[in-house]
């Protein structure tokens, strides 16, 4: 082999190196240059807690990224919050974009009970939900049967119609520019105390997705499960203590996120 011919055999062999390392990492190297950047810029996805409330009485929740509470979503909102205590009226966007209201009174739970006694003879000692309630064997769960009574209370409004709450919990996709949102992801909280319309807590998060050295092997991800920075973290427990009402929290939603954003924004479905 001549000189020339070995230089050139190094020279390219090199740059198809550097392309094959550029080709393998770009992501990672655009990732963190634009994770450094919606990191450090405010408001930073950091948690802010500016007021706690145990009593709030009446809260709106509005899910704009699943979007919407489906009817399983109310039923699991219903046994992890609403106490008739702390919190006597929830509302929740839906997921055909109406407005459900649910509401538990004294009258309520005493009617709750009587039934439930009459028809299984037993009697919950505690509002529901409450694991003291959930009694092992039985053919009936107090839980279904507990977010069964509520349901019926269900009236539905529109935004507009719907009555005036004490607070207000939003979940938002934060939108990023076309070149970012093909690395990251992000979405954020808040909470809204609806008298004075200021934010008393809020949370953000930017996730990012699988890197090309670093693929999904199980699939069915649409980001990777720790966040670059923030956090996504429950608002009702920080800012609302809601663990102490039920000491349950069977999660918020029945639907997987993942699969949500994989139909949204990968397959295109709506």
């Amino acid at each position: 082999m001549k000189k020339g011919d070995y230089t050139i055999g190094v020279f390219l062999s090199v740059v198809f190196g550097v392309g094959l390392t550029l080709f393998l990492t770009y992501d990672i190297i655009i990732t963190n240059i634009l994770s450094a950047y919606y990191c450090n810029t405010a408001p930073n996805p950091k948690t802010y807690i500016g007021k706690k409330v145990e009593y709030p009485i009446s809260i709106y929740w509005e899910d704009n990224v699943y979007p919407g509470f489906s009817k399983a979503d109310r039923e699991l909102m219903i046994i992890n919050y609403l106490d008739g205590v702390h919190l006597k009226t929830m509302a929740l966007n839906g997921d055909d974009g109406k407005i459900y209201v649910y509401h538990l009174d004294r009258y309520i739970w005493d009617t709750f009970k009587q039934e439930f006694a009459e028809k299984f003879g037993k009697n919950p000692k505690k509002i529901p939900p409450n694991k003291e309630n959930h009694f092992l064997g039985s053919v009936y769960n107090v839980y279904d049967a507990y977010a069964d009574k509520i349901m019926k209370t269900e009236k539905i409004y529109t935004k507009q119609s719907m009555p005036k709450l004490n607070y207000t919990v939003t979940f938002n996709e934060v939108p990023l520019n076309s070149f970012a949102r093909k690395f990251l992801y992000s979405d954020e909280t808040k909470v809204i105390e609806n008298n004075t319309s200021r934010v008393i807590a809020y949370n953000r998060r930017y996730m990012r997705f699988y890197y090309t050295l670093q693929p999904d092997f199980q699939g069915g991800n649409y980001y990777y499960v720790e966040p670059i920075c923030g956090k996504r973290i429950d608002m009702e427990q920080e800012v609302f203590d809601s663990y102490g009402w039920t000491s349950l929290h069977l999660g918020n939603h029945s639907r997987n996120l993942d699969k949500i954003l994989i139909n949204r924004y990968i397959k295109g479905e709506k």
